[in-house]
């Protein structure tokens, strides 16, 4: 057998059990020297990059149509990703300060009565949004007592923020466009209540006035902010934030199509404190310590205070009504 002779002479340092040879290997040796193979021999069934051949080979027997079909299931797939990334835009959150705001008893929550307080909301966006006028918006949009209350093209959210804290003291919110895209932020439309009061907001005119009926965004960053000096303990804000593109907005064109917007508002405390924050809390636990009006970390007990020593305070029931 020849071809054995010329293999042991290529492997005479290998042992007989190491006498292993691919199935490429097998074939050239049978075309060469015909069927006189050792029985011994072992086979391999490894061939390099076989899945890959494979695959090649699976798609060159495929006929055009099933390549079409495969080419718009890949393309769809592409666009779901695009549409589900898009969509996570248009959240809007509200973020409340911990340190200085949340620690000393303010919190936001979505109910009037506070069950779930808490420093940080998100209210539901809006899938496949298109522009509308103000005349579309309900009349009570503002009458929905809690939480996301989206309609059809705009989103809606009511929370209320709360000071069950030991002192008085001052907050400034701000509403900030976080993000946009295809210059949509020229035809939104930012409307707050605040205690039932409503201001509209929207980038200004390509002049430079004021849109009708609403008053300009702060900057390019900053819609608008609300300085409340005095919330008082007891105190209890409500606020509604409706958000929609303006259909009666000149700069409503077909160029912003497929555009999008995020906002979030930022609530914060009005005066710098430069304690450490290291004798904050030793200061917290100490208060907790002495019961000197110790306040719960979730905001939802008021302390004991005179106006408030045997109920919790809750929209209904607020100071400042």
């Amino acid at each position: 057998m020849k071809w054995k002779k010329d293999r042991k002479e290529k492997k005479k340092s290998k042992k007989k059990s190491d006498q292993i040879i691919r199935i490429e290997e097998l074939e050239e040796i049978i075309e060469k020297y015909g069927d006189d193979v050792d029985p011994e021999t072992i086979v391999s069934m490894y061939v390099p990059h076989r899945q890959p051949k494979r695959l090649g080979a699976a798609l060159l027997r495929m006929d055009k149509l099933h390549l079409v079909l495969l080419g718009m299931m890949l393309v769809v797939c592409i666009l779901f990703i695009i549409a589900f990334s898009q969509e996570k835009m248009g959240n809007f959150t509200i973020n409340l300060n911990r340190l200085e705001l949340y620690r000393r008893g303010i919190s936001i929550s979505e109910t009037g009565e506070f069950d779930d307080a808490t420093a940080k909301l998100t209210a539901n966006s809006v899938k496949d949004a298109t522009n509308i006028s103000i005349e579309d918006l309900p009349e009570d949009v503002d009458g929905v007592e809690r939480g996301s209350h989206n309609g059809k093209n705009y989103m809606a959210y009511t929370y209320y923020v709360r000071n069950a804290g030991k002192e008085d003291l001052g907050y400034i919110a701000k509403i900030t466009l976080d993000s946009c895209a295809k210059g949509a932020e020229k035809a939104v439309r930012v409307a707050v209540w605040k205690n039932g009061e409503r201001v509209v907001y929207a980038a200004p005119a390509k002049s430079g006035d004021a849109e009708n009926g609403c008053e300009n965004f702060e900057s390019k960053e900053i819609v608008c902010s609300y300085h409340e000096k005095d919330f008082l303990v007891g105190n209890v804000d409500r606020y509604t934030i409706v958000i929609w593109m303006e259909g009666d907005d000149p700069e409503c064109v077909d160029s912003i199509i497929g555009g999008s917007v995020q906002f979030s508002m930022h609530i914060d405390s009005d005066a710098d404190d430069n304690t450490s924050l290291v004798w904050k809390f030793v200061k917290d636990i100490k208060d907790t310590l002495t019961g000197d009006k110790p306040i719960n970390a979730a905001g939802n007990d008021a302390p004991n205070d005179s106006y408030y020593s045997d109920k919790e305070i809750t929209w209904e029931n607020r100071r400042n009504k």
